[in-house]
């Protein structure tokens, strides 16, 4: 066997060259034992970082029993060495995860999904999923964007080709009423203009919420997608300077805080009629009881108003 380590295209390369023995291609099976990438590891040599490249098309397989076939040994090998690399890149083993789940590759070690995603991942199955979700914007992100989206400074576009961004785990799923709303692109683009426009190269979870909170939901209003990231810029850059004046000591941080709030309950109740004509229709003495404690909940609001 040789000393090199083998990486996912060379263990590819010799997968087919052993089913092309094993099914008499040139009369001579291959030995198993010179491929197998577990005897690589069992002498302790390194396994290469897998890439998002590596990792195959996602295939859905709801029927799928039995055995695996090679082709799906192969990527359920794939799948396993992402998920050891879980801390290294969240979103490379959720992808991962995304694989396995659809491919119904998990049936060849665990009984269920769910032993499966507590095996391997030690969560639900619903926080698996919400990681899988996010997984695809943190996949767009880790690529150079192909579009400067607010400035035509070559400077600028050259830096933005040069290297994608990060995001964490928790910031992608903040992300998620744009990704749902509008798709995993914009989503990933939402999160690009608020880097650009604090310049940072990885954004909070927290900044990301207070953007998106602000943002109306689709079904109450469409925008288009230039519309959409100039909002995503201005809050952005408001909640940025509320932080500096947080950090700086700002007497007056508390009282914005609070319009800050009231600003994001404004923005929330959108919907809100239509709401109560909804549920009034189907159940019309819950939805009297739910507005009667709205109407509590808003009275208390006002009576915390300043008087000025």
């Amino acid at each position: 066997m040789s000393g090199a380590t083998l990486d996912p295209a060379e263990l590819r390369r010799q997968r087919k060259a052993r089913r092309a023995g094993e099914a008499g291609g040139n009369g001579v099976p291959a030995r198993r034992e010179e491929s197998a990438p577990e005897q690589v590891v069992a002498q302790g040599r390194p396994q290469p970082m897998i890439r998002p490249d590596d990792l195959p098309e996602v295939v859905d397989a709801p029927d799928a029993v039995g055995p695996l076939t090679e082709d799906e040994r192969e990527r359920w090998e794939l799948c396993q060495r992402s998920f050891a690399q879980y801390q290294q890149a969240w979103w490379v083993a959720a992808r991962a995860l995304d694989i396995a789940l659809r491919g119904r590759l998990w049936r060849a070690d665990y009984e269920t999904a769910a032993a499966f995603i507590g095996g391997v991942a030690g969560m639900s199955t619903s926080n698996a999923y919400r990681q899988i979700a996010g997984a695809e914007v943190a996949a767009l992100l880790a690529s150079p964007a192909s579009i400067e989206h607010e400035s035509n400074d070559l400077s600028r576009m050259r830096d933005s080709a040069g290297a994608g961004l990060r995001i964490s785990q928790r910031a992608a799923e903040a992300l998620g009423p744009i990704r749902e709303d509008y798709g995993p692109e914009l989503a990933a683009d939402a999160y690009r203009a608020v880097a650009e426009v604090t310049g940072r190269d990885t954004v909070s979870q927290r900044l990301i919420t207070g953007v998106v909170q602000q943002l109306p939901r689709r079904e109450d209003e469409d925008l288009d997608q230039g519309v959409l990231l100039g909002r995503v810029r201005a809050l952005a850059a408001g909640e940025a300077e509320r932080a500096a004046d947080a950090a700086a000591g700002d007497p007056v941080q508390a009282l914005r805080e609070y319009v800050a709030v009231a600003r994001r309950f404004a923005s929330d109740t959108r919907g809100l009629s239509r709401a109560y004509q909804r549920a009034a229709a189907v159940n019309p003495r819950r939805a009297q009881q739910l507005a009667e404690r709205l109407h509590g909940h808003m009275e208390r609001a006002t009576g915390n108003f300043p008087d000025a």
